[in-house]
């Protein structure tokens, strides 16, 4: 069982509906769902909870014995799969018995698991009675089915929670640390993901473009419970071709929306990009925690001395190029080698801790007496009156200052704020918001 609960597989032919059912039962539009074949390529898992059950799912990529480039890896996952589940939803097209069907049926037969036939696209009660031919496939338990109008899915749910009643319910939930891993596509995302699991979750190839869903996992480290999720490559628009490829980015952005850190790979070979500022752009203006990791440094690294110097370099690079982003912290890795990954997870966990950090408001007001009322002695700040600030929330952090006029703030003074609580606090890696009030009006927001 994975981490302590049931595991149930969705198998089938491509385009049978096997991640509308995923989506469908998970209630959330997790998996891509696309009439082309051959969109999942990797596992997608998710976490089911019924009223007699808790099972994760796995939404496999459609079973071929031939394919494109990538079938190979993918039927190796799809048969990983079916070995690590206790359930399998055997999904076939109702429409017609495909020789597919009966290749995977023999198959699913040698694998002595507990299988439901659902024999899908069934979409108004004069179909059902195509399920009948779907006999000859040699399994007892067959569901006639429509993901389009939901029939069937009670009965679905009620025969899994009956083959999965020997299994305990989950206990509570620990708490998770929900980290992401975007960057622009190659950059070595599923490698990272793979090098930190231990193991292959990921399909990992050169081609750009291999990751489409948002892959999550979840692991332990130093005692902490961290879901890791692998996000497909963030293209630049103009190079978006395709519902697929724009649905991936729309998946990265719901992924990194999960999150609370985000960690961003370079391409240490290919150097920073305009793309990656964006990605940046993106994950603070969505306030999320960010930190840098510049992977595939053991194609660049040299000896000792000249590794420090060369990433002195890279690090002064990337701060130029991205100069508002001076307060996220980087780091160079190699997933390939397994070289830094602990520094770089160390790192995040820092980040983490300062993206939920609180200051007490007596400390804020130490601070603004010791430290930025004596900007006032300026002349553009000659009119502008800083009561007192506090923090109102963390993740990401927000403050409020209480003013006299808001009308007498420069508008380079919130940055000018928040550069120096970054320096009197520890807030590297996090967003920080900042609003102003008027003493007299509380309700007025800037």
């Amino acid at each position: 069982m994975k981490h302590g609960l049931p595991a149930v597989a969705i198998v089938g032919r491509p385009n049978v509906g096997k991640s509308s059912l995923f989506n469908l039962i998970l209630k959330e539009r997790k998996s891509i769902v696309d009439e082309m074949e051959g969109v999942t390529r990797d596992i997608n898992i998710g976490k089911a909870k019924t009223t007699r059950s808790d099972f994760f799912l796995y939404d496999t990529a459609g079973y071929l014995e031939k394919g494109d480039t990538f079938n190979p890896l993918v039927q190796k996952k799809v048969k990983q799969a079916i070995g690590d589940t206790e359930l399998i939803l055997f999904m076939v097209d109702g429409r017609e018995l495909h020789p597919f069907d009966k290749d995977l049926a023999l198959f699913l037969k040698k694998q002595k698991k507990k299988v439901l036939l659902i024999v899908n696209k069934l979409d108004n009660r004069d179909m059902e009675s195509l399920s009948n031919e779907f006999y000859e496939l040699g399994f007892d338990e067959i569901i006639p089915f429509s993901v389009l109008h939901k029939r069937g899915l009670t009965t679905l749910i009620e025969k899994i929670e009956d083959l999965l009643e020997n299994y305990p319910l989950e206990e509570t939930e620990e708490e998770e640390i929900p980290i992401a891993i975007a960057g622009r596509p190659n950059a070595g995302k599923s490698l990272l993901l793979n090098t930190i699991l231990g193991y292959d979750r990921s399909i990992v190839s050169e081609i750009p473009g291999t990751t489409r869903d948002s892959l999550d996992d979840i692991f332990l480290w130093q005692g902490k419970r961290i879901r890791l999720i692998d996000t497909a490559g963030l293209r630049r628009k103009s190079k978006i071709e395709g519902d697929i490829e724009y649905y991936s980015n729309v998946r990265t952005a719901q992924a990194i929306e999960r999150s609370e850190v985000v960690i961003q790979l370079i391409d240490a070979v290919e150097g920073v990009s305009h793309q990656d500022e964006k990605i940046a752009q993106m994950v603070i203006e969505k306030g999320r925690s960010l930190v840098l990791a510049v992977n595939k440094w053991d194609l660049k690294k040299k000896n000792s001395d000249e590794n420090y110097k060369i990433m002195e370099q890279f690090k002064k690079l990337v701060y130029n190029t991205m100069p508002v982003y001076w307060f996220v912290p980087i780091e160079f890795i190699s997933a390939k080698e397994n070289y830094k990954i602990e520094k770089l997870l160390q790192t995040t966990w820092e980040v983490y801790q300062n993206y939920h950090l609180r200051i007490s408001t007596g400390k804020l007001n130490e601070w603004l007496t010791r430290e930025i009322k004596e900007s006032f002695n300026r002349k553009q700040f000659t009119n502008l009156k800083i009561y007192y600030v506090t923090q109102v929330f963390a993740a990401p952090p927000k403050f409020i200052f209480f003013v006299n006029k808001k009308e007498h703030i420069r508008k380079d003074y919130p940055r000018f704020l928040e550069n120096r609580l970054r320096l009197a606090f520890e807030f590297t890696g996090v967003p920080i918001k900042i609003t102003f009030r008027e003493k007299n009006n509380e309700a007025s927001a800037k």
